[in-house]
């Protein structure tokens, strides 16, 4: 039996896992809130949430639990450094992705690392190109978050893709991933 994982790393990134047993399971990056040293109006400690490295454990306990018996096909996005993002942002991205990559290599996983243009194409073929403006806004460039949402909206209309129940909108980093374990599932799936 195949579990086929889509990773879409980074502190607000999700995994998606599917089975022929459970059908589709979602797991948020592991976090938790810290103080800020800041202190509101009304008195009242500023909270913010953050990336949980130990929570890392905790999940790796839950995957192994729940899907010990699959072999697990695992495709992480790779994302090079980011133009615009600090350089300690983009060592923080890296690190996260890494730590991943490790744990499912403790579960003995399968990687593939993918480039987001090779699960794009695969998983947009037969869909229009959607146009946004670029940064300067003198020219249109694709809008991969906006064809993602077209493709899942039309193919799994029923799936939810909200980041939690109180939710309004769907989460970009739900859907990469649910996206890249569909990738998984049409290239290797027989």
């Amino acid at each position: 039996m195949i579990a086929y994982i889509g990773v879409d790393p980074g502190k607000a990134g999700f995994i998606t896992v599917w089975t022929e047993e459970y059908g589709f399971d979602f797991y948020p990056m592991p976090e938790h809130k810290i103080e800020t040293g800041k202190t509101s109006k009304t008195g009242k400690q500023v909270m913010k949430t953050e990336y949980h490295e130990a929570g890392l454990a905790s999940l790796c306990r839950r995957l192994y639990n729940r899907y010990r018996s699959y072999q697990l096909m695992v495709g992480i996005e790779e994302v090079g450094g980011r133009g615009g993002w600090s350089a300690t942002n983009n060592f923080n991205f890296g690190y996260q992705a890494g730590m991943l990559k490790m744990m499912f290599l403790i579960l003995k996983a399968d990687i593939e690392m993918v480039r987001p243009q090779k699960w794009q194409a695969m998983m947009r073929q037969g869909y229009p190109d959607i146009k946004k403006l670029s940064s300067t806004g003198k020219t249109q460039i694709r809008d991969p978050k906006a064809i993602a949402k077209m493709i899942v909206d039309k193919e799994w209309p029923d799936v939810d893709f909200r980041k939690s129940e109180r939710a309004k909108k769907d989460d970009d980093n739900k859907i990469d991933s649910f996206l890249i374990c569909n990738y998984l599932k049409r290239k290797y799936k027989k």
